[in-house]
């Protein structure tokens, strides 16, 4: 009998526990569905992806209208700037890279042509000869074995644990600065990902471009960096066998043209004394694709890429989170970031991963806010669903406003990463991306993503409404969590995390 009463005791507290979370995570949603309006939502989607903004492009003053009107936000709605700053704003430094008139690249006696064999990866220009170190990916642990100074090294691209031409890219900037360090000449790195064919590659390369410029560096202090097509038979066998030779190089060409964009950071102070040194990281990309080339002049709607899916949602979601959390604070601080660049190679993000304005070791969590476009109006899409401890939240709040909360259902598409949150994951920080709900790339996807059609009055604001709110509630109750959320055991960033904390 004893043993029943307490296991009745002990049921009555399990049940009176879940029902008291039930009820408070109710009352939430509740407050959120009353203060997070529709019409806010659609007023801020309608102003960011309107003709007049000419599709938010990167470098252009439309974006620096954008940005303006988010930081406005901000301040009407009491978000405050983080410490140390007297501004919303992040200034990004980019440079504008010129395609290269003439590459003139031999390695002993074999020459080789641009675009063909290889691509210029940044603003070098000059000559250059000295001869090569082969190395297997010219990491760390290589280049501290190995002499490379005054030579220039060839290795393959990417590290030996990547798996993705994304990750390849990822690790352009973090090299080339190993290899500087390491008193290298040049880095050259062959390319052998049969994902993202070499001729696709040169396409989006071989152009003008835009990149991150350092703010420590002038146009003599460059170190070249190339791209090899190391998919042609026998390349890889052959610059292996041949280290040593001397390398030749000369580009010629114009010079990059350096200007500024914005990120716009905003932050909230939580309520718990303890808790509130802790912060979780909202963050949207605001850019878009700009215009058609070529298009006429005066230029018409249907030339412009005005991104209402990709980003402008995403964007009102933290502007519609920055409001109501200025007025109903968690208990863990939160950061609001609406991200510049996103589209040419996720740099905005990327330049304050690499200059946080909060350390990136009291930023516990990033929900990012991104996608294609929908085509299920139940359901939201959480790309890394099952990668995080905050998983019960996500799939709570996408309940609470009666839609399914799903993990990425193209995983073949890698689309984790290739968007903001990728910046932070590897440095160790837990960021799903919360989308839209999307079930396939098909060609309801396909008409909006990334073309003119991609309208706000193509929307379905009912739904966008309630997504945005279980956005909300989704990253209040992950600031509210008790303890941290992390990395699950053994995803592939576990390591990178338990390195940023120190624990787990």
């Amino acid at each position: 009998m004893a043993r029943f009463t307490l296991f009745i005791s002990a049921f009555i507290i399990l049940f009176q526990a879940h029902t008291s979370t039930l009820f408070a995570q109710s009352t939430e949603a509740e407050k959120i569905e009353h203060e997070v309006l529709r019409s806010d939502i659609e007023k801020n989607i309608y102003f960011l992806a309107a003709d007049e903004l000419l599709g938010r492009d990167t470098g252009t003053q439309e974006i620096d209208i954008a940005a303006r009107y988010i930081a406005t936000w901000f301040q009407v709605y009491g978000v405050e700037m983080a410490d140390g700053y007297d501004s919303y704003f992040q200034n990004v430094p980019f440079e504008r890279l010129k395609a290269p008139d003439e590459i003139a690249f031999a390695i002993g006696d074999s020459t080789y042509q641009q675009n063909r064999d290889l691509v210029l990866m940044n603003s070098f220009r000059g000559d250059l000869e000295a001869d090569y170190i082969f190395l297997e990916y010219a990491s760390l642990e290589e280049l501290s074995e190995h002499d490379v100074e005054g030579k220039i090294v060839i290795a393959r691209a990417g590290l030996a644990d990547h798996t993705s031409p994304q990750q390849n890219f990822m690790t352009i900037g973090q090299k080339n600065g190993w290899v500087k360090e390491a008193g290298g000449k040049a880095l050259i790195e062959l390319y052998t990902s049969q994902q993202f064919p070499w001729q696709i590659l040169v396409n989006f390369l071989s152009g003008d471009r835009v990149d991150l410029r350092s703010s420590d560096m002038d146009e003599d202090d460059t170190l070249p960096h190339f791209w090899m097509n190391g998919t042609i038979a026998e390349r890889i066998e052959y610059v292996s066998e041949s280290t040593g030779s001397a390398v030749e190089i000369s580009v010629d060409g114009e010079e990059p043209e350096s200007f500024y964009s914005r990120n716009v950071v905003g932050v909230i102070r939580g309520t718990d004394e303890t808790l509130r040194d802790e912060y979780i990281l909202l963050g949207a990309h605001y850019d878009h694709t700009g215009v058609v080339d070529g298009h006429p002049e005066p230029i018409t709607s249907e030339y412009i890429y005005n991104g209402a899916r990709d980003n402008a949602v995403g964007t009102a979601g933290i502007m519609a989170a920055a409001k109501y959390f200025a007025a109903n604070p968690p208990e863990r601080s939160l950061i609001f970031a609406a991200w510049t660049a996103e589209e040419i190679g996720l740099l905005g993000s990327r330049y304050y991963a690499e200059n946080p304005m909060v350390p990136l070791e009291q930023t516990i969590y990033n929900l990012n806010i991104d996608g294609a476009g929908y085509n299920d109006t139940t359901k939201v899409t959480v790309i890394g669903l099952g990668r995080t401890e905050a998983d019960d939240e996500m799939i709570a709040a996408a309940e609470a406003f009666g839609l399914e909360a799903i993990p990425d259902p193209v995983p073949e598409q890698n689309l984790f990463d290739r968007s903001d949150n990728v910046n932070f994951a590897q440095r160790g920080i837990p960021a799903p991306t919360y989308s839209m709900g999307l079930t396939a790339f098909d060609d309801e996807i396909n008409y909006y993503y990334h073309q003119p059609t991609d309208e706000p009055h193509t929307l379905d604001y009912d739904y966008v409404t309630r997504y945005i709110r279980s956005f909300v509630l989704a990253a209040q109750s992950i600031a509210n969590r008790d303890t941290a959320p992390f990395w699950l055991p053994g995803d592939v960033y576990e390591e990178a995390g338990i390195e940023l904390f120190g624990v787990h």
